[in-house]
């Protein structure tokens, strides 16, 4: 997708990458899928584009609004339907081309959908969706980009409006993404949709996945740590390897700073400045969760034939019901975000991420399998005597909760009864070395 933002002297593009969930029935010795189709989102501005170029993408982008609310008024999720009902008379009343019409119409399918599903969840009121900008999608037939001889703007995006009118804009891009663009101009990935007003600009290709896993890498997202992350080997199953921290407390701080400061400003009326400090605090929040999904993927990267293992956290928030303080500090907790940072930052390495039902993962003991009500930060099993963080017990679990399908299920010796419960806490024992 490429994006820009109308009706400004500049437009800014970014890519931005969306990806399919594997199907649990998959994780299975034998069937885990060998490619897997994964899309990125590169960064790019518009350089010093003139007047006239700007004023035709803004009547594009208005006709293009009134295309998908047009298509929107038929009530309908069936792209057939609008198509056969819709699209003939689209074309005689907005001025832009058949292409874009048709994006036009898929917008409005997607559009719709979301729609009902907040308002299924009860996140929206009304009876229809209220459009208040849009972003228009260009697809192959109406977008083509090019790198020339020219030094100092030598990537171009040539836009088909409409049939009477085609614009050339210089892009220019920073050293990270401009490395996606060279390579997708050497055909290592493909050019997909360009869609402007939200700036992105989408690359996608095929990466080699795994066939057959050798390491499972449990990954447990929480309020008190972002991240814990251990893994599991095939060949030694029953000594989880020692895992990795990364704490929430940075995360906390910049929540904890910015709520203070929005307080003061609301007291003093100033929404105009709570909006943009809301939007800072984002940015460095957002930095932060991709510093460490990073973080996660290379952990993961040093072991053999490693799949990414996670929980399906769905509909959490429901049952967050506390202290304003408590909701919300649990509603700034980013973790479907994080799961998505690590998902794709992982598919781009060609490891696959898996998402498994959380169900008592917490609660298990990660050496008997007794479930047991926990407290404080530390799991005690009632049964075993083990001690042992309450995370990295979780964390087991869930590297652990493919092993049985996989064939290579194996639990801990239970301990010997003259043994203290201390002598097993994390760290000490049922844990092999970090390999390095």
């Amino acid at each position: 997708m490429l994006l820009a933002k109308p009706c400004f002297s500049k437009w800014e593009w970014v890519v931005g990458g969306s990806f399919k969930y594997p199907k649990l029935d998959q994780a299975f010795k034998g069937m885990f899928p060998v490619k897997k189709e994964v899309k990125i989102t590169v960064v790019g501005k518009v350089w010093n584009a003139n007047k006239g170029k700007i004023l035709a993408l803004n009547k594009c982008l208005d006709e293009y609004f009134k295309a998908v609310k047009f298509f929107l008024s038929f009530n309908s999720k069936s792209k057939t339907y609008l198509h056969g009902n819709g699209y003939e008379k689209a074309k005689q009343l907005f001025n832009i081309n058949t292409a874009l019409i048709q994006t036009a119409r898929d917008k409005a399918v997607e559009i719709l959908k979301s729609f009902n599903e907040k308002k299924r969840d009860g996140k929206v009121k009304s009876e229809r969706p209220k459009l208040k900008r849009i972003s228009i999608r260009f697809d192959k037939r109406c977008y083509s980009f090019a790198k020339t001889t020219n030094v100092l703007t030598p990537y171009w995006l040539t836009l088909s409006l409409n049939r009477r009118t085609r614009i050339s804009l210089p892009i220019k891009f920073g050293k990270r993404h401009q490395k996606f663009i060279e390579e997708a101009l050497r055909r290592k990935w493909q050019f997909c949709t360009v869609e402007m007003v939200k700036r992105a600009f989408v690359l996608k290709k095929e990466v080699e996945l795994i066939d057959e896993p050798e390491t499972f890498i449990g990954v447990d997202v929480g309020e008190w740590n972002v991240a814990v992350a251990v893994a599991i080997s095939k060949h030694n199953p029953s000594k989880p390897m020692k895992g990795q921290f990364w704490s929430r407390a940075k995360i906390r701080y910049v929540r904890g700073k910015y709520a203070h400061i929005r307080r003061n400003l609301q007291r003093k009326k100033r929404i105009d400045l709570v909006k943009r400090i809301g939007s800072k605090e984002s940015r460095i929040v957002n930095q932060i969760l991709h510093t460490i999904a990073k973080e996660v993927v290379e952990y993961a990267k040093q072991f053999p034939k490693p799949v990414i293992v996670m929980e399906k956290l769905k509909n959490i928030r429901k049952s967050m019901n506390g202290s304003a303080k408590l909701n919300r500090r649990l509603h700034t907790w980013s973790f479907r975000k994080l799961q998505t940072y690590i998902e794709y930052k992982a598919n781009m390495e060609g490891i696959l991420v898996v998402y498994v039902n959380p169900k008592n993962t917490s609660k298990r003991c990660h050496r008997c399998g007794h479930v047991a009500q926990v407290n404080g930060r530390e799991f005690k099993c009632p049964k075993c005597g083990l001690v042992y963080n309450r995370d990295l017990n979780s964390t087991i679990n869930l590297a652990r909760s493919l092993t049985k399908g996989a064939g290579w299920d194996c639990r801990e010796p239970a301990l010997n009864s003259r043994m203290k419960p201390s002598a097993v806490k994390a760290g000490r024992t049922g844990e092999a070395p970090l390999k390095r």
